[in-house]
């Protein structure tokens, strides 16, 4: 037994689970789950800068609607190239890694229209069953949009390394 309490048979590596990259629909999947994804952008002196957030993904995009004075739309508006990564932080370690472009589709102002919609989503996707109430509470408050635009997406999931890594 291992200390989640899942029974592992040690003659076989089936507790490492599929070590494998998604397809879209799962990716679609994993990410209607409240995932906090990790936004990475870069700062006016080239240090990296990361910072959670929601997330609401399209199957297409990934959305995030940060707050007016979050710190990295500041980064975002000068250089629109990011990395946002979306992980499980427990086995089976699933995983996607979006590379691309973030694109400010409105704001700041309190949310509307598209804005509104999928910050309802999110509300309800990461605070349950007090989701309408929290995005009653916040709605008067100015946030953006963000659209990120995927150039690129890694996905994975399974504990094993994966074949690359193993060669000596």
């Amino acid at each position: 037994m291992d200390n989640r309490g899942v029974v592992v048979d040690k003659n076989t590596e089936d507790w490492l689970g599929e070590n494998r990259s998604l397809s879209n629909d799962e990716i679609e999947q994993f990410l209607s789950g409240p995932i906090v994804a990790r936004i990475a952008t870069t700062k006016k002196d080239g240090a990296p800068y990361v910072a959670p957030v929601w997330q609401y993904y399209d199957g297409e995009n990934l959305w995030i609607i940060p707050r007016a004075r979050s710190i990295f739309v500041k980064h975002i508006q000068r250089d629109s190239r990011v990395a946002v990564s979306c992980a499980l932080e427990s086995a089976p370690w699933t995983r996607v890694l979006f590379l691309g472009r973030a694109e400010i589709v409105e704001g700041p102002k309190p949310p509307s229209g598209k804005m509104a919609e999928i910050g309802r989503k999110m509300s309800r996707k990461y605070m349950g069953e007090h989701g309408s109430d929290y995005s009653d509470l916040t709605q008067d408050r100015p946030r953006y949009l963000v659209r990120i635009i995927p150039e690129k997406k890694i996905s994975w999931t399974g504990s094993e390394w994966a074949q690359k890594y193993r060669k000596s």
